[in-house]
Formats: structure tokens, C-alpha cells, sequence
């Protein structure tokens, strides 16, 4: 391919910006209306939505969690009105982890006295109590903890469990998004009466939530452990042998000497967890791993996406490696 031809592409690519978006308005200002048409029509420009565009090389490479954001983006990008994005949208902006598909649309917070209606595409949600609203990346959102409390009023318990504690999370390293005061406070702000939507489930799952889960997986594992009715482990303990520090587990049942490893896919590709390595080299430092505490004196048993998502089959696999019901 010539450089003439990419010419155009690269000029859109300049007029992106940092989030990736190519807004119509922005190529017709600078002439390029007609190249932005023509580089969609073959393909190598994709649209998100009237008036916004991104390369399509670009987006093929982004994960879903990263295309859903874009689109929460792009919406920003195009619209004439100042925005609030809460729910779904806010989720995506903080990196809150949804289980499942993303929605097709964008979530908007909207106050009741503004009025208007959802459309195609946006769905607008009435405030119903004091929320706090802060920018990130540019854009007016719901509070990490206003965020997970309004998304665990409408999922079901084990989603709404890993919303709040990826919420509440205390990292070894790095920050947290929000503390537990910040979520007492967005529960707290809930208006109470029979017609509120959604208002117990989220105390119950923000009373089963942790600061100490180490994943979505193992927040949702922990979340069907408990509806199953078994013994509920210790999260996060570590083991050490004569060599030193070996690792935190995510689950340890102390009664039966069981430890319990969510085995998700994310460990073995992405950079903030191989920090470099191989897939290879990640199997075989964790199969290492595994030894050194098997050594120690407990049984290991592991588990995937699949297993922790069919609760009749957890279940089965909870009681074949010895863990108890407890109720």
C-alpha cells in the first residue's frame, strides 16, 4: 500500500485525540469530511455512532470492556449537553467489572425535575437521592461507590457482589477507588419505602462484600459458596515455607485443609498480572507455586469462569473436594 493512500488515514488518526475517537464535525472543520467517508466505505473506519468514528484497526485490538468505554466516549464526544454517566457507563469509566455483556446503550444520570426520556441508545436515570458526581478522564460521573450501589440495586447477588468489592478493594499496590465509609454513605442515601427499587438487595450484598477479594471470579465464587449454603473460607491467606513468602491464596478452608484457586483466564495474558512473562513462563510459576504449597500440607483444587457461572455444577464440585454445607 502507498504512503498517498494512507495519508488519509493517518490525518484521521491525528484528529482522534487521546480517547480514540473521530468526531465528523472535527474532519469536516479541517476538509477531511470526504476522506472520513470514503475510509468507511472501505472498512478501515468504524462508527460508534452518528458523528462518531475510530479506526478500525484500533478497535479490533480493543477488549469488550475497552469497546464499551469507547462508546461511553464517543456519546461524550458528540453530545450538546452536559452529561453525567452513571450505572453501566460509570462502571466502564472506573473499571467496575461487569459479568456478562455489556448493554448496548450508554446510562446517563438525569435530575427528575429536568424530565425528558430515554432513547435509542441512552437510557436516563432519575435521581432519586444525593449522589456524588466527580470527573474522571474528562468526563462527569458517579462516584466509585454511587456507581457500585446503583448497579447492585438491579443485578443479581453474585454481580452485584463483585461490583462492590472491586469497588472497596484494598490493592497491595496502588489505590483504592473508594473506601467502606463511601459506601455506607451511598447506601445510606437510598430513599427507604415500599416502592424503592432494589434498596435491600443492595445492603445485603454490601454487607457480604470484602475489601480482601482478589477478582471478579473469585468475588462471584465467594458469592455462590455462600447462596450454595457452604462453609465459607478465609480469603487471602498466605503460606510460606522454609524458602519464604510463597503466595496469598484466594481461598483457604483452615476445617478440611483445603485450598481453593479461581483459575481465570485474564492471569495467563494480561500485562498487570504476567508483568512480562510468557504464557509458558505463567503456567510453569504457577504450577511452581502450587507445589510449594502443597508442600505445606494442604490439598489444592482449582476452578474456571465456567464451573463458577453454573451453580448446579459448583455446587457438585464444592462437595467432591470436601467443603462442607453448613446450611
Amino acid at each position: 500500500m502507498s504512503t498517498a493512500s494512507l495519508a488519509p488515514l493517518h490525518l484521521l488518526a491525528a484528529i482522534a485525540g487521546r480517547t480514540g475517537v473521530i468526531r465528523s464535525r472535527d474532519a469536516t472543520a479541517l476538509g477531511l469530511e470526504r476522506a472520513l467517508r470514503t475510509e468507511f466505505e472501505r472498512g478501515r473506519v468504524v462508527r460508534l455512532r452518528a458523528g462518531a468514528y475510530a479506526l478500525a484497526e484500533e478497535w479490533e485490538a480493543l477488549s469488550l470492556d475497552a469497546r464499551y468505554l469507547r462508546r461511553v466516549q464517543a456519546y461524550a464526544a458528540v453530545s450538546e449537553e452536559p452529561l453525567v454517566f452513571s450505572h453501566h457507563s460509570a462502571a466502564a469509566i472506573w473499571g467496575l467489572p461487569v459479568i456478562g455483556a455489556w448493554p448496548s446503550g450508554v446510562d446517563v444520570l438525569i435530575d427528575p425535575a429536568a424530565g425528558g426520556r430515554s432513547r435509542h441508545g441512552v437510557t436516563r436515570h432519575f435521581q432519586d437521592g444525593p449522589v456524588s458526581i466527580v470527573e474522571r478522564d474528562g468526563l462527569l460521573v458517579t462516584s466509585p461507590a454511587d456507581t457500585a450501589v446503583a448497579l447492585a440495586r438491579i443485578l443479581p447477588f453474585p454481580a452485584a457482589v463483585a461490583m462492590l468489592d472491586r469497588a472497596i478493594h484494598r490493592p497491595r499496590r496502588g489505590t483504592v477507588l473508594s473506601t467502606r465509609d463511601d459506601l455506607e454513605r451511598a447506601l445510606a442515601a437510598i430513599p427507604s419505602g415500599k416502592r424503592v427499587n432494589g434498596r435491600s438487595g443492595a445492603f445485603r450484598a454490601a454487607d457480604f462484600a470484602t475489601t480482601e477479594s482478589g477478582s471478579t471470579g473469585e468475588s462471584v465464587s465467594r458469592a455462590f459458596i455462600y447462596l450454595l449454603g457452604f462453609l465459607a473460607p478465609e480469603l487471602q491467606v498466605r503460606f510460606d515455607d522454609d524458602q519464604g513468602f510463597i503466595a496469598f491464596v484466594d481461598f483457604f478452608w483452615r476445617r478440611i485443609n483445603r485450598v481453593g484457586e479461581f483459575d481465570g483466564f485474564g492471569k495467563y495474558i494480561k500485562e498487570e498480572f504476567t508483568h512480562g512473562r510468557t504464557t509458558a513462563e505463567v503456567v510453569m510459576d504457577e504450577k511452581r507455586r502450587e507445589d510449594r504449597v502443597r508442600a505445606c500440607g494442604p490439598f489444592v483444587s482449582r476452578w474456571d469462569w465456567k464451573l463458577a457461572l453454573d451453580p448446579v455444577a459448583f455446587g457438585r464440585f464444592l462437595a467432591r473436594i470436601g467443603v462442607p454445607q453448613v446450611r
